[in-house]
């Protein structure tokens, strides 16, 4: 019977998944309806992503701005309800190879991603948890 940590680690693995092969329908079925989410990829901008249609938006962003996103991941720490992912978004951008390792925060609820929010460190995305 797999532990918490390793359902934690294939539930991640398989959403990067869904992105890695270009799935956006396979990504949804992780993604609650009601999602709200930002994006190092849209910080300028400053926004928040709502819902399924945020989603879309986002996705249309990151493939229209990134040659042959791949998102790895590298660690996960966390519960089924909330978690950070360390990994690492390679592909290239303008044309210039990317290579960015970053830390995502999630909370999930009933087996789908309510909220999720990128830091530049562990510290940062585990106090995004608790505040």
């Amino acid at each position: 019977m797999p532990s918490e940590a390793d359902e934690v680690r294939a539930f991640a693995e398989a959403a990067y998944g869904a992105l890695n092969e270009g799935d956006l329908d396979a990504f949804l079925a992780f993604v609650d309806e009601e999602v709200e989410f930002t994006s190092m990829v849209a910080e300028a901008e400053g926004s928040t992503f709502r819902g399924h249609a945020g989603v879309r938006t986002w996705w249309e962003t990151v493939y229209g701005e990134f040659d042959a996103p791949r998102w790895e991941v590298l660690a996960v720490l966390g519960t089924l309800e909330q978690g950070v992912a360390r990994f690492r978004l390679t592909g290239a951008l303008a044309g210039v190879p990317v290579d960015h390792v970053m830390w995502q925060a999630v909370r999930v609820r009933d087996g789908r991603l309510v909220w999720w929010g990128f830091a530049r460190t562990e510290a940062e995305a585990l106090r995004s948890l608790t505040g």
